[in-house]
């Protein structure tokens, strides 16, 4: 347990780090961006607070010295730096919107100083649609409340999150460092996964000594995704629409089941595409700030998860093609230097240990690129347009997937993003929109190519629901491009025909110049930023398909709802209650002093709830909900109270779900056993005495047996030799049985040449069975 006294210090650590990030990134945005104000300017202060935090990090790791001390030492110092030093002047790249290069951009740029709308929509006040907004977000974020609730009962239970996710991180905060390579089994080639998230997740690992901050890591990507989407719909007078078109998706059960709670990085990668999206939105096309501030997002999501890579890449055709003339290469460079510095390490990484920046990526059509050979696989990695025309996978499994992510009116969720997307590219105005709704569908197009989409054996795609979340970026941001294009549809439908209503006013320039008049949008014709009955029809759809498809109902009837509702108290109303009084005049120091209170009850609600959560960690005390299973609860509770010990790993179940063995205060080293080789290649260890050898090797205290994790069948399980291997050698003694795991106490040095013959195979390497 932790003590009062290392709470408190850690909450202090913690909040001089934010701090001290947040006073970088607001004044580094008001000095680059100076016209930049509101959410818009939020936003940019976001991306670039966490492109600060991974930079620290990825600095002091690279020589080792990613400490709790030296990272909060750095970022206080930095923002020293950037509040003393020398002044940079942004000049008019930074202005959003505008600029003679940009005529169709539209009539409205609320995030312009003394441009903003005066209508009820606008910043000057939420207006009924924006409340709406507030209480949907809130009821998005209690929903979510209810799967925290569970893990921080139980302990985190996601499967990815327990394989590599936190595992990566605690080896992070153990070697101080973000050079080395962690190999949790030997089927799959993780280590080469971007690792942006894991590096966040390392840092509160490193500033508490426990995992707890990892349970709400991802209530912020959930509020920078919000965030998003209202700037998205801002220029358009809409924000509360588009923010109510990404609850829809925010709230599926794919997101819900897997995001709070855990340390998946489905969501992080999403909600940094849409702020990329949202600050070209917002922005001018000319090379400078904002358009390096879209470049650093995009790049960050890059570097959170590589399936990003092709709406990335759209999404820089998209910059280049919007370019002003001339000045092409100019914005390529404020782009990809923007990006490669928000995710370019890990593929640096990757080309210096196997000379491949993508080692997945084994050929390009007939050029064989160098990558690490495999001796063992898991699923098939076969993608959905593999059963483009098979009608029975589509029956027995696409539609059943689809019906669990999003509900029984999931037809209707896909189809809004397809149509979204769709809408921007034929109908958008301003050219941006265009592009934007074009990057939408390339990321849907590539997430039918997506090896893993339909994982599993062939004819039994029993991954695919599980990987829809590669979707849901694409989704996302089809969902949150509709509400600002189909207003626009409306006033193409309304306007009368050329030559004027009922053949009139040859003068009146007929539907096109009536459409230009509403600003691209479909703005209605009573007023700017006024909301017609298909704005409300719009809203009333969203909320009706939000309920019916997620089931968000849940936030009101759950046991643990009250719990839920305090997350979207502290995290969602009483900042809206604040923000609102600021608008409406109150004094800053007030509003100061509430956001003051907000974070001192946090840190006090937060030392009861840690403590809970660590006595429960992993107790598997109830059987319907145990953790991991595959008969690895009995080692996950035997696991909760060891400390400061070398644990080793056999048997792929157990490195796939190597979480546990850290133990409660995370203090153990846990090394899965097996071969490296060739570009980064790790392999099972084929022979007895090989294993024998390893086990010496690697000095331990206590070593984990299990049997290869049968992925299309896990409940039949692959028997795995490590166990026999150990079986007769006084200095292996066995502690803890449950099924096929064991725990041994390694007590002396084992004797390779003791292996008997028949238990020492030129190679015993288990395999997943094809069928």
């Amino acid at each position: 347990m932790v003590s009062a006294g290392s709470y408190i210090l850690s909450a202090v650590l913690l909040l001089a780090l934010v701090l001290s990030l947040g006073f970088s990134a607001v004044t580094l945005r008001r000095r680059l961006m100076p016209q930049w104000e509101g959410a818009p300017a939020h936003l940019v202060e976001a991306i670039v607070g966490v492109a600060l935090l991974i930079w620290l990090c990825e600095l002091l790791g690279v020589v080792n010295l990613l400490y709790a001390g030296t990272l909060v030492a750095s970022a206080v110092l930095l923002a020293a730096a950037i509040a003393f030093g020398p002044r940079v002047h942004a000049g008019d790249a930074s202005l959003p919107g505008g600029g003679a290069d940009l005529g169709d951009q539209p009539e409205e740029q609320p995030h312009r100083k003394g441009g903003g709308s005066k209508s009820v929509t606008g910043p000057a006040g939420p207006g009924a649609m924006s409340l709406v907004a507030v209480a949907v977000v809130a009821l998005v974020f209690a929903h979510w409340g209810l799967t925290a609730k569970d893990a921080l009962s139980r302990g985190i239970f996601n499967f990815d999150s327990l394989w590599y996710h936190l595992p990566f991180a605690v080896e992070m905060a153990h070697s101080h460092s973000v050079t080395g390579l962690h190999y949790t089994e030997t089927v799959y080639i993780n280590w080469a996964f971007p690792q942006n998230s894991e590096l966040l997740h390392g840092v509160g690992i490193l500033l508490t000594g426990r995992d707890t901050l990892s349970l709400f890591l991802n209530f912020g990507w959930l509020a920078l995704a919000f965030l998003a989407a209202w700037c998205i719909g801002r220029p358009y007078g809409r924000p509360p629409l588009t923010t109510i078109a990404a609850a829809v998706l925010l709230e599926c059960h794919t997101l819900v089941v897997r995001e709070p709670g855990a340390a998946k990085n489905d969501l992080m990668a999403a909600a940094l595409l849409l702020a990329a999206i949202a600050i070209l939105v917002n922005a001018n096309r000319k090379p400078g700030w904002p358009l390096a501030a879209a470049g650093l997002a995009t790049g960050l999501a890059v570097g959170t998860k590589s399936t990003a890579l092709a709406m990335a890449a759209m999404l820089t055709l998209a910059v280049l093609v919007l370019a002003p003339q001339g000045r092409r290469w100019a914005t390529a460079g404020w782009w990809s230097a923007a990006g490669l510095a928000g995710g370019g390490y890990w593929y640096l990484r990757n080309l210096v240990v196997s000379g491949n920046p993508l080692p997945q990526l084994e050929a390009l059509g007939p050029i064989s690129l160098p990558h690490p050979e495999r001796l063992q696989s898991g699923r098939p990695d076969f993608s959905i347009v593999h059963y483009a025309t098979d009608t029975g996978v589509w029956r027995d499994y696409f539609e059943p997937g689809l019906h669990q992510a999003f509900g029984a009116l999931w037809p209707l969720v896909t189809a809004a993003a397809i149509a979204g997307a769709l809408a921007a590219l034929v109908w958008g105005r301003p050219r941006v929109l265009r592009w934007m709704g074009a990057v939408a569908l390339v990321g849907m197009l590539a997430y039918v190519f997506t090896p893993f989409s339909a994982a599993g054996a062939e004819g039994d795609p029993v991954g695919f629901a599980i990987n829809i979340r590669y979707a849901l970026p694409a989704l996302l941001a089809g969902l949150a491009l509709l509400p600002v294009v189909l207003p626009r549809l409306w006033a193409v439908a309304s306007a009368p025909p050329a030559g004027g209503v009922a053949g009139g006013d040859p003068h009146s320039g007929g539907r096109a110049k009536r459409v230009r008049a509403h600003g691209g949008a479909g703005r209605d014709t009573r007023g700017r930023g006024a909301w017609s009955i298909g704005d409300w029809c719009l809203l009333g759809g969203f909320l009706l398909l939000m309920l019916a498809t997620d089931r968000s109902d849940a936030a009101l009837r759950d046991p643990d709802r009250l719990f839920g509702w305090l997350v979207a108290l502290l995290a969602v109303l009483i900042p809206a209650a604040l923000l609102f009084a600021r608008q409406r005049g109150a004094p800053r120091r007030a509003i100061v002093g509430g956001f003051a209170a907000l974070a001192v009850a946090v840190i006090a609600i937060g030392y009861p709830v840690q403590r809970d959560y660590l006595h429960d960690r992993f107790a598997n005390t109830n059987p319907e909900a145990s953790i991991p299973g595959m008969h690895l609860d009995s080692a996950y509770r035997w696991a909760r109270n060891v400390e400061d010990a070398r644990i080793g790993l056999a048997g792929t179940a157990a490195g796939f779900l190597g979480y546990g063995f850290y133990g409660t205060d995370l203090s153990n080293r846990v090394r899965y056993l097996g071969v490296k080789g060739a570009h980064g290649a790790f392999n099972a260890i084929p022979t007895c005495s090989e294993f024998r050898s390893a086990v010496n090797e690697a000095d331990l205290d206590y070593l984990v047996t299990a049997p290869f994790l049968n992925f299309i069948e896990p409940g039949k399980p692959v028997a795995s030799p490590e166990a026999r291997w150990l079986r007769g050698d006084p200095a292996a003694t066995p502690i803890d049985r449950s099924g096929p795991v064991a725990v041994w106490r390694i007590q002396g040095r084992l004797d390779p040449g003791a292996c008997a013959p028949a238990n020492a195979p030129l190679r015993e390497i288990p395999q997943q069975p094809t069928s």
